[in-house]
């Protein structure tokens, strides 16, 4: 029995394939849009301009004599300001109470250098340094570096990696360690 010629909407959806699906969509949504769109415009095209709005102006508030000659005398009492160069008395003192640090008993006066170093007194002045950590790798690699060569000496054959673990476990202890050192 042969096969009723009728519309395989399956078949046809396949060809279609999901592009043409996702642009009918589309389409569908711009229509929609449109449609939506269309009772705005007809009305913007409906509304006819005002011509009293463009006609009416804002007033322009009266000024009287009276006023015009207050604001000339301000805008004369401003020039004078301007070209006055005196000071009120509360800013002249304010100007001149400032304190001379060219005299500071803090700053050393010295006519050579080796003066200046012996009125310096850098390690007298300053708290110990809390933070070891920021010269801790430095004295590290300087105990490493005089380390190494030695334990080389008493213990030849090993391998590098064997020689700073070695180095390391001295570290921790040695006093050269500024973690070991006590806290002032």
């Amino acid at each position: 029995m042969p096969k009723k010629m009728g519309v395989n909407s399956k078949a046809e959806a396949a060809l279609e394939g999901p592009k043409s699906k996702a642009t009918t969509k589309r389409e569908e949504e711009a229509e929609k849009r449109a449609e939506a769109a269309a009772p705005r415009l007809r009305r913007a095209v409906l509304k006819k301009p005002d011509k009293k709005a463009n006609r009416v102006a804002i007033p322009v508030p009266k000024v009287t004599e009276a006023e015009l000659q207050k604001e000339e005398e301000e805008q004369a009492e401003e020039a004078k300001k301007r070209q006055s160069r005196t000071v009120a008395e509360i800013e002249y003192e304010r100007l001149v109470s400032v304190t001379n640090t060219n005299r500071d008993d803090s700053l050393i006066e010295a006519r050579s250098v080796q003066e200046a170093i012996a009125q310096m007194s850098v390690a007298d002045n300053l708290p110990p340094d809390r933070h070891t950590e920021r010269w801790l790798k430095a004295s590290f690699k300087a105990f490493e570096e005089a380390e190494l060569p030695r334990l080389k000496e008493e213990k030849p054959g090993l391998t590098h990696n064997q020689y700073k673990d070695m180095i390391w476990k001295l570290w921790k202890k040695s006093p050269d360690n500024p973690l070991n050192q006590a806290s002032c």
